[in-house]
């Protein structure tokens, strides 16, 4: 679902630490809600969202910034410099706010200063532009593959909350998209979530 790709100039870090970056920018640690602004995720719907994202780094042998070039050996003299490319498969408007704000958060951590000096490209793919196991997938593909992950929360759900009934997300009620149907209000983590609710409980009443 996420292909995150790590830009750092050649000998900024040794393989040790280059590892112990991509760790950090795995989905389950982007998408989870260790921030404490986050809907927290069913366990099944991480599982699968991690099992279909990447996170690769790559060295750059030339790299200029603000004119000038980044010729820095593994001796700590210059601070860090990133860039970020994270690819989202579907849904990446959604997303982008919330990425930028955890990935930016975990360099940040990783060296120990409020605010590294690190660019972040969310780039959405448009509907119908990912591709999985050999064919096409599209938005209702994925929420149909997330319902079917879900494997419900390990926790009650706290007072003032509300449990996603298609991807199993614990969100406050206050944020949640909203939906009331036979005398019953439901709570979505996004309008897709909702849409998706809709479309099938539709097609399940008219069959």
């Amino acid at each position: 679902m996420l292909f995150v790709e790590l830009l750092v100039p050649k000998g900024m870090f040794d393989e040790w630490e280059r590892r112990v970056l991509a760790g950090r920018l795995t989905a389950r640690r982007l998408l989870s809600a260790g921030d404490g602004t986050t809907a927290a995720a069913d366990p099944g719907v991480m599982d699968l969202l991690d099992s279909l994202s990447h996170v690769v780094v790559r060295e750059e042998e030339v790299w200029i910034a603000g004119g000038t070039l980044l010729d820095t050996p593994l001796d700590g003299s210059r601070a860090p410099c990133y860039v970020v490319n994270v690819i989202v498969g579907l849904w990446g408007k959604e997303m982008s706010e919330h990425l930028v704000s955890r990935i930016t958060a975990e360099l940040a951590e990783a060296e120990g200063r409020p605010e590294p000096n690190a660019v972040v490209n969310v780039i959405s793919l448009p509907e119908g532009g990912y591709g999985l196991r050999g064919r096409v997938w599209r938005s209702s593909d994925f929420l149909a593959l997330i319902e079917d992950s879900k494997t419900g929360p390990v926790e009650e759900t706290p007072d003032g909350m509300v449990v996603d009934p298609v991807c199993g997300a614990t969100v406050p009620l206050a944020e949640a998209v909203l939906l009331k149907r036979d005398g019953q209000t439901y709570g979505f983590c996004c309008p897709h979530c909702r849409g998706h609710f809709v479309r099938e409980s539709s097609a399940a009443g008219a069959s």
